[in-house]
């Protein structure tokens, strides 16, 4: 096989701290030269990166031939390379996506980067936020509150500090001898920016869905961290807001609190019901970066928009949970496993769909389809893959065998409109599972 050349690569960014970010495509390659990645003649290649299969090398002589699998977003490969993962074919709402898969976006350890803010109408770019609020949480909780300086002004018997006049002579113009007018500066955690960040965390409680495993766990996360607040830290006042956005654009929190910055950008962020664009770079708020497999990501979207719109006598199933069953007719194991299970109830019609990250299915994934049609009895499969821009979009027939009639389905996520391509998706798909004289099922 034929290395890739150095030209298929190119260079985003050189950052301050000398950091350069190489763009490759999902399942693609790219050749980089071995001093690169060394330092004084050592790799310091990040072990996570094979262990967790989100990257692949080939050391060649003096070469390195990097691989990217299913995993978008931007990786560090070691302390000083940064790969940008992207998409190999468009995608037009990669929040939309998530959200229709309910799918959490996953943080990596080792690199942040910056994130052009945007409207906030995403659950997943919500949870994105708010557990990168809960992580910039951890050093508060390390090395303390910030704490101020407040007056206090108080009337009481037994003074400390500086006697008011004026209040004292009002107090016993009343009568109130035995009271005076004591005011006195106290160190109190009572301030704007910690009131700031419980406002945070208290609109991101009330706004996360509790829809899987990973947004439960946040949840409880979030939960611990308001309650761990002092209870002296009150809530949010109408000029908060405005002098976190002033601390934040003079800089005027001590050098010893500076890890306040981060969290007080991203609860500014959040109560502002502001988010951020996944898709774009920019320069407003720093933020952990982000992976996603996106193989699972297609999979599960997929799956969800026909499970949502199919309503009815109609079924669909995971395949690899309710819809899954032996492959073979007279033994439990291996078992048959497609991705999406579609049924007729009244007749057990089936049809079996497999979702391909590919513009367009191979060979191989003709072979799957076909097993799984028989192992279902079904006469029907269909290969759905991502359309590829200026080709053919919706059904085509790829061939029969026997009764068996195999179709591939071209899906465009870069449509800008996602929801029209969902549901002329689920129109077609169910055709193919209900009997014609069946009346039309769908949301």
């Amino acid at each position: 096989m034929k290395a890739p050349a150095a030209a298929d690569y190119r260079v985003l960014a050189r950052e301050a701290d000398r950091k350069t970010i190489c763009v490759i495509e999902s399942r693609k390659s790219l050749d980089l030269d071995l001093a690169t990645l060394a330092v004084d003649g050592r790799l310091e290649i990040f072990p996570h990166i094979e262990e967790k299969g989100l990257l692949y090398l080939q050391l060649r002589r003096n070469r390195v031939i990097l691989s990217a699998g299913p995993y978008i977003g931007l990786i560090p490969l070691t302390p000083r390379v940064l790969i940008d993962v992207r998409p190999k074919l468009p995608v037009s709402n990669l929040a939309r996506v998530l959200d229709g898969a309910r799918r959490s976006l996953t943080s990596i350890a080792g690199a942040d980067r910056l994130y052009l803010a945007d409207e906030l109408t995403s659950s997943s770019v919500l949870e994105f936020l708010a557990a990168n609020l809960l992580d910039s949480l951890r050093p508060i909780a390390a090395k303390g509150l910030h704490k101020e300086y407040v007056r206090r002004s108080e009337m009481t018997s037994h003074p400390q500090g500086r006697i008011g006049v004026a209040g004292t002579l009002r107090a016993w113009s009343r009568g109130q001898f035995h009271q005076v007018q004591a005011q006195r500066f106290e160190q109190s955690c009572n301030i704007a920016a910690n009131r700031l960040i419980k406002a945070a965390l208290h609109f991101v409680l009330q706004r996360l869905q509790p829809g899987s495993q990973g947004s439960r766990a946040l949840i409880r996360r979030a939960n611990a961290n308001y309650y761990e607040l002092p209870g002296v830290i009150g809530n949010l006042r109408p000029s908060d807001y405005e002098e976190c956005k002033a601390i934040l654009h003079t800089s005027s929190i001590p050098p010893a609190r500076s890890y306040y910055f981060r969290p007080l950008e991203i609860g500014v962020l959040i109560l502002s019901h502001r988010g951020v664009a996944l898709q774009e770079h920019g320069n407003d708020v720093l933020l952990e970066t982000f992976i996603i497999n996106f193989e699972e990501l297609f999979e599960e979207y997929l799956r969800r928009v026909l499970q949502h719109r199919a309503h009815g006598e109609l079924a669909v199933w995971d395949g690899n949970r309710e819809g899954k069953k032996p492959l073979f007719d007279d033994r439990r194991d291996p078992p048959a496993q497609p991705d999406i299970v579609m049924a007729w109830r009244p007749t057990g019609q089936k049809v079996i769909a497999e979702v391909k990250y590919k513009d367009r299915p191979d060979r191989p994934d003709i072979n799957q389809a076909i097993t799984y049609a028989l192992s279902y009895g079904t006469n029907c499969a269909v290969l759905v893959h991502q359309r590829r821009p200026g080709s053919p979009k919706g059904l085509s027939l790829r061939g029969k065998i026997q009764e068996i009639k195999i179709y591939a389905y071209a899906f465009d996520l870069g449509a800008r409109d996602l929801d029209t391509e969902e549901a002329a998706l689920a129109d077609c798909l169910f055709d193919l599972v209900r009997p014609p004289y069946a009346t039309p099922a769908t949301a």
